[in-house]
């Protein structure tokens, strides 16, 4: 266990594990919606993710209570490391309520929101990758949270659509009160990402 060592902690790296979770949860529930028809026996796939993910959050903040030096605040480690978490959660409570609400088959509008999730995820993803050196990779980060903050306005706009007709068109209650629920839950996703982007920016600011 290296990598949790006092001594040895890659600190960015642990980022960098955490936004992989949450992107290896999007890239599993969006194969699911892909499919078009649910199975959900892949869906527990992203519960066994989080619960992963739930494990390594608890492993860094063990190191951050016995940590006497750390390359940024530890207020800041702590902050990213749960605000990726629940990006992952958001992308797990999609998954409970697609199972729960016993939905069998989703819209092209929740495969397109499944699509942006992932394209934030992997982009978040890289973003952590290169924290760590972000003063000689300043213009690479900066282009990253921007394009995560693009991602999120254009799943805002389809969010705002797609309510619309949701609410216009739809007669059927069930599938009103259903994708209503997912279309909220998914948009969240999104804001989730955008959420650490910011964060980022916030530290970047500060240490400059």
């Amino acid at each position: 266990m290296g990598l949790f060592s006092n001594k040895e902690t890659d600190w960015y790296q642990l980022f960098v594990i955490s936004s992989s979770f949450s992107s290896k949860a999007a890239k599993t529930l969006k194969n699911v919606y892909d499919d078009g028809v649910i199975d959900y026996s892949e869906i527990q796939k992203v519960k066994a993710i989080e619960h992963e993910a739930d494990i390594h959050v608890h492993h860094c903040l063990k190191l951050v209570e016995k940590a006497f030096v750390t390359p940024i605040d530890r207020s800041d480690i702590v902050e990213i490391i749960k605000e990726i978490e629940n990006i992952t959660d958001h992308i797990d409570s999609i998954a409970n309520h697609t199972y729960m609400m016993c939905v069998k088959e989703v819209d092209e509008t929740c495969q397109s929101f499944m699509g942006l999730l992932v394209e934030a995820c992997v982009k978040l993803e890289e973003l952590m990758k290169n924290l760590k050196n972000y003063k000689k990779n300043i213009e690479l980060v900066n282009d990253l949270v921007i394009e995560i903050n693009r991602i999120e306005e254009v799943g805002d706009k389809m969010y705002l659509n797609a309510m619309r007709t949701l609410f216009e068109f739809e007669t059927d209650a069930k599938k009103i009160f259903t994708y209503k629920i997912l279309y909220e839950k998914l948009e969240d996703a999104l804001d989730k990402c955008e959420d650490v982007a910011d964060i980022v920016q916030k530290i970047i600011i500060a240490s400059t």
